[in-house]
């Protein structure tokens, strides 16, 4: 009897105890609430806990969410941040940046580089991605599958390509500048700069023992999509067009039309479309490009965490349905690019030569916050009509053929990108999201015979190219009776 009056009291104690040290730190929380960068804080982890500028009372208040964290587990940040307060020796940051860091670090748990949350300085900058120029290398980069900045493409006959910038570098430092521990968007504010200035990059480059330093020199970089659109006589296939678009931006359909118009009237009977190192853009504008080829039928569809698939089809109209086609695709091609390949390829309505593709098939809505600042949230991913993924898989071509006549690559993105195609429809609707372009399409096509590299010495043949246009001359035979 007396043991258990003994471990009875015990008990007591423990949970007097435990009361006592919640209802401490409790209090200290509600202390802590309207302190400095705090109330920022908890105004975005727990919106409408205050009140508003009317002064009534968000009814947000009422509903606690469904998933995560509640918002009372952000007691402990509260208590945290006091006692840094209290006692950190050194200068605490003012304004929006601890409350922006403590966003990005919270989005960090979630393994997903594609939900981002972008400041508005960065914002405003990727604003002109698909539908300006601005200055820089002239590359587009994304998040490499540890978290750090990679060049998804060099774009050709821009500054980073003639530095000998490659696809697949890891970019370490700007200017002796660590960025390993960088958000993407910092580390491109870094890259990013006047035109005639020079930046250095440290690369590590697979198959190199030691990183690279490459100085380039920034230019201006002007942001078309449909590059150069000719018939191959110089390929000995003059009945035979050639575009290359580089990214799907909200001009692209107007400018693809206007060009077939064009090969069509000068005699073109067939059509390769080069979808290389084409990092992706606007669903809808990769739903018109389809129709060009399509005319009905589901185009893709977006798959949701419950497994729910919603499909978006095809748009009556195009000018290309009868047009025999090849479309070139590379681990460069992600994205916008893949779901134009996979509805083409599932639809049976052209040939796939090249490489696998990137694999970037994630979904993103993109949110305007009220600072000016953007939320991407990953809401879903993008399947074939046929029903295959995307992400992380990439689009396999019907034709493997390397740039160099090579054994192909495999792409080795490993679902990254991405970061971020960033600068996308700020939206709630159905958007993807392209890799986040430092710099604009090329101005030269790969492979051109007549076209010349940086230094003066011919083009290296382009393989790729070669086989499409023997598939296209095939394609044109076999139509004829």
């Amino acid at each position: 009897m007396r043991n258990t009056l003994r471990l009875a009291s015990l008990f007591i104690v423990a949970v007097l105890a435990m009361a006592l040290s919640y209802g401490m730190g409790f209090a200290t929380a509600l202390r802590l609430e309207d302190s400095g960068p705090v109330a920022a804080i908890r105004e975005v982890v727990s919106p409408g806990r205050g009140s508003a500028a009317d002064g009534t009372t968000d009814a947000s208040d009422a509903t606690a969410p469904s998933r995560g964290a509640s918002p009372a587990s952000f007691g402990i940040f509260w208590e945290t941040w006091k006692l840094i307060q209290d006692e950190f020796y050194g200068e605490i940051p003012e304004g929006s940046e601890v409350t922006y860091d403590a966003i990005r670090g919270s989005l960090r748990a979630l393994d997903d580089p594609f939900t981002a949350f972008i400041d508005p300085q960065v914002s405003e900058i990727n604003s002109v991605t698909l539908d300006g120029e601005f200055e820089g290398i002239g590359a587009y980069v994304t998040t490499s599958p540890d978290g750090l900045l990679m060049i998804q493409t060099p774009m050709p006959g821009q500054p980073a390509e003639k530095a000998g910038v490659k696809a697949g570098d890891i970019v370490i430092e700007v200017d002796g500048e660590d960025i390993t521990n960088l958000d993407i968007n910092e580390a491109i504010l870094l890259i990013r700069g006047p035109k005639g200035s020079t930046v250095t990059l440290t690369i590590v480059r697979e198959g190199e023992s030691v990183p690279l330093e490459i100085a380039v020199t920034r230019d201006r970089i002007e942001v078309p999509s449909v590059n150069n659109a000719h018939l191959l006589e110089e390929q000995d296939a003059p009945t035979v067009a050639y575009i290359q678009l580089t990214s799907f931006a909200a001009e692209s359909k107007g400018e693809l039309d206007r060009e077939l118009q064009r090969l069509r009237e000068e005699g073109a009977e067939a059509l390769v479309l080069d979808l290389r190192n084409n990092p992706g853009g606007y669903l809808n504008t990769a739903i018109e490009i389809v129709s060009e080829f399509i005319d009905e039928g589901v185009v893709v569809m977006q798959e949701d965490s419950d497994g729910n698939r919603e499909p978006a089809y095809a748009k009556k109209g195009g000018l290309a349905l009868d047009l025999p086609l090849v479309v070139l695709v590379n681990r460069g091609s992600a994205s916008a690019s893949e779901i134009v390949a996979g509805a083409i390829r599932d639809h049976e309505r052209g040939v796939l030569v090249g490489e696998k593709t990137f694999g970037k098939g994630s979904v993103q809505n993109v949110h305007q916050l009220s600072d000016g600042s953007e939320l991407r949230v990953t809401v879903a991913a993008w399947l074939t009509p046929k029903g295959t993924l995307i992400h992380k898989k990439g689009i396999e071509p019907d034709i493997a053929v390397a740039f160099d006549g090579s054994e192909p690559e495999v792409a080795t993105s490993d679902g990254t990108t991405a970061a971020p195609s960033v600068g996308a429809e700020a939206t709630a609707e159905l958007s993807d999201e392209p890799a986040t372009p430092e710099a604009a399409p090329p101005d030269s096509a790969e492979g051109e015979p007549a076209a010349t590299a940086a230094d003066g010495e011919p083009e290296p043949r382009d393989f790729q190219l070669e086989r499409a246009v023997r598939e296209a001359l095939s394609m044109i035979a076999q139509k004829k009776p």
